[in-house]
């Protein structure tokens, strides 16, 4: 009596497949980001990085902001950078996060009344802490409402960290003007004041009152107070970061400049109507050298995806890529995807810019003002360039501009990337084609191999020392191997291999059958139909694998006729004595090839081959008789009516005998030919495909 042995149920669905080289982080992949971004511009980005599962994301801004209150701290306290688009970023990401209640987030972007008074502010210092009651304005109500709303510790850290404030109002008597001043930017006072003014330390001590993870908001610089200033293209210096964003002036920058303080009325004065080499010499005497921040050079060096935001460019952006080593890090991180996305519309500072300006002038601040020799793919992979799908003319939208004077054409995309006519990007459409690009690089495809044709234990056991001696386990795929016989492997053998080996064979059960519910149990990504009678080497799987390994084809073909030499060969033996069948079968061959270059457009070179890789939710959609000789016009016919992309792959092939292997008939091929003309108009189910990935 014979003992059959077998490692695997017969009957059940196949376990997870098992491979040597599956990624430690496989479960919970993770997509590290770095965001350049401002106060507003990047908020529809910011917020889906946020919300998605997988990413990991450092938002960078630099802190040259000096308009309005944020102005007034900068004042005041006499050291420190502005802490404006720091708040907002913080309160944008704690909203979405839910890392703090709502109210606490209200209560620091809620902003004194216009004309408040120092004596105003301290009496609503006093409400805060509880000291006292509101009186009958709508402004103390509100404070007040909201103080109660705020659970205790955080009222405890907000009073403390102004307390640190009045202090230093108390101490220094330096005057302060509270009026449209927020609540939050009183607070970032008092953490820079309670971080023995150190700003970085200051920005994680805010965030930290709103529970916000560590170091997701980063400085650019090691926080070296700078001021921000402008040449325009009239040669007259902008002054300030709030003059170059003033929407009066519509200035066209030509230039940007770090100083050491602002200018004193007296110098802004003299600047307006000097010549522009005393302006140059007064930039230059007041130049100041900044260092770039180290933990945020060690995310960039880390990053997997890196983001040049849109939003106020000259006043927000480029003076972030204009820090010293920032560019050279980017650069040299060379797995990372860099992706530059222009503005959508106008605004006061990028009038009179196309794309392809606002392009040039970044790729010039992140070679530190052209002075570096870095490679420009090394610093920008891809320029996202937004083109309205719409012809709105009182919408001030940003012109491409000369988008052939780009000289790479393969690092632009154009399209039209706008939320309806919000002027707001539609983050999805812009971001998720590079996250789940790199979330697939971590996730190997999982593909099934069905060897077709046999039920010889030698000739399936030979296949697979074949596919194990030209590397399958070394190719980044996880890959289950299934065979159809009576017979089944001895488990020594089956628990050597770097995957499952299954045996399908289920009595009183065709293999179609056993196909299907295999394919129902949407455990793969991509099938391999491999004919293992011996005609096919096993050693041509793993370069049939290896083209699926990144998700982008929907089928690769194994194809006899790419190699001359091979196809003469194979006719020649296996036609030497009929010449006359071998002239019609080689013709015939060739002229289903043309029926599909006629029909479809795209010529195929071996319709007949039985080497073929197939995206699986293919073979899920459509009744296959995968023993059928028209199995192929079926598989080919259907792909191509959905203008599938399939990538032909040359395999080898050996004749066997007409006793060994039944030959494809006239009569076989008349078939084919009726197949593809029924299937060329045959309506098709629909077949849902994964988004191809946006890069490889």
């Amino acid at each position: 009596m014979k003992t059959v042995l077998t490692s695997k149920s017969q009957s059940q669905p196949a376990p997870e497949p098992r491979t040597a080289r599956m990624p430690k982080d496989n479960e919970s992949p993770i997509v590290r980001v770095v965001l350049f971004s401002g106060g507003r511009g990047s908020s529809v980005l910011s917020r889906q990085l946020i919300n998605h599962p997988a990413v990991k994301l450092t938002v960078a801004i630099n802190g040259y902001d000096d308009g309005a209150s944020t102005g007034e701290v900068r004042r005041f306290l006499g050291d420190s950078l502005g802490p404006s688009d720091y708040r907002k970023n913080a309160a944008r990401l704690a909203a979405e996060l839910n890392s703090c209640e709502p109210a606490l987030i209200e209560l620091l972007n809620l902003r004194f009344p216009v004309g408040y008074t120092e004596a105003d502010a301290i009496r609503a210092f006093k409400i805060l802490h509880g000291a006292t009651s509101a009186g009958e304005g709508d402004f103390e109500k509100k404070l007040e409402e909201l103080t109660h709303k705020v659970e205790q510790a955080s009222r405890e850290l907000i009073d403390h960290k102004l307390d640190y404030f009045r202090q230093e109002l108390e101490a220094t008597h330096h005057p302060f003007n509270f009026s449209d001043c927020s609540i939050g930017n009183l607070v970032f006072a008092g953490c820079f004041l309670a971080m023995n003014r150190n700003f970085n330390d200051a920005i994680e001590d805010y965030c930290a009152i709103l529970r916000l993870p560590p170091r997701i908001i980063e400085n650019i610089t090691d926080g070296t107070n700078a001021f921000l200033v402008a040449l325009n293209e009239d040669n007259r210096l902008l002054v300030s970061e709030a003059e170059i964003v003033d929407d009066s002036n519509q200035d066209r920058i030509k230039e940007i400049y770090l100083i050491d303080r602002p200018p004193t009325p007296e110098e802004k004065t003299m600047l307006e109507n000097a010549p522009l080499s005393e302006v140059c010499s007064f930039l230059e005497k007041h130049a100041v050298e900044v260092a770039p921040n180290p933990r945020l050079l060690r995310k960039i060096s880390e990053a997997d995806l890196i983001i040049y935001a849109p939003g106020t460019q000259y006043s927000s952006l480029y003076p972030s890529y204009l820090t010293p080593l920032i560019g050279i890090t980017i650069a040299k991180n060379l797995s990372a995807i860099k992706l530059l996305i222009t503005n959508i519309q106008e605004d006061a500072e990028t009038s009179g810019n196309s794309a392809v300006d606002l392009i040039n002038r970044a790729v010039y601040y992140l070679k530190e003002k052209d002075s570096r020799q870095i490679p420009t793919p090394c610093l920008i992979t891809h320029y996202l360039v937004n083109d309205p799908s719409h012809n709105e003319p009182h919408i001030p939208y940003i012109p491409l501009g000369e988008v052939e004077s780009l000289e790479d054409p393969r690092l632009l995309r154009i399209g039209d990337y706008e939320e309806g006519l919000s002027g707001r990007h539609n983050a999805a459409k812009v971001l998720t084609p590079f996250i789940e690009t790199f979330l697939k690089r971590g996730k190997f495809q999982r593909v099934g191999i069905l060897l077709l044709n046999t039920r010889s234990l030698n000739k399936i056991g030979q296949t697979i020392l074949e596919m194990l001696r030209a590397g399958i386990q070394e190719v980044r795929v996880s890959i289950t191997v299934y065979y159809y016989s009576e017979e089944t492997f001895h488990q020594f053998f089956t628990d050597t291999l770097p995957f499952n080996l299954i045996n399908v064979y289920t009595p009183n059960e065709d293999i179609n059958t056993s196909f299907q519910r295999i394919l129902n149990s949407d455990q793969f990504d991509y099938f391999i139909l491999f004919e293992s009678s011996g005609m096919y080497n096993g050693e041509d799987l793993v370069s049939i694998a290896s083209h699926i390994t990144n998700g982008r084809l929907d089928a690769v073909w194994g194809s006899r006729r790419l190699s001359v030499k091979d196809i003469h060969y194979s006719y020649k033996l296996r036609y030497r004595k009929n010449f006359i069948l071998g002239a019609i079968s080689y013709i015939g061959s060739q002229g289903l090839s043309l029926i599909y270059l006629l029909l479809y457009g795209r010529y195929i070179t071996d319709t007949l081959s039985e080497v073929r890789a197939i995206r699986a939710s293919y073979l899920q959609h459509m009744a296959i008789d995968i023993s059928s000789k028209s199995l192929n016009q079926q598989l080919l016919s259907m792909l191509l009516r959905t203008k599938a992309n399939i990538f032909e792959s040359p395999v080898q092939f050996f004749s066997l005998s007409p006793d060994k292997v039944k030959r494809t008939t006239i009569l076989d091929g008349i078939k084919s030919l009726l197949t593809i003309m029924f299937w060329r108009f045959k309506p098709l189910p629909h077949i849902p495909v994964p988004e191809k990935p946006e890069i490889d």
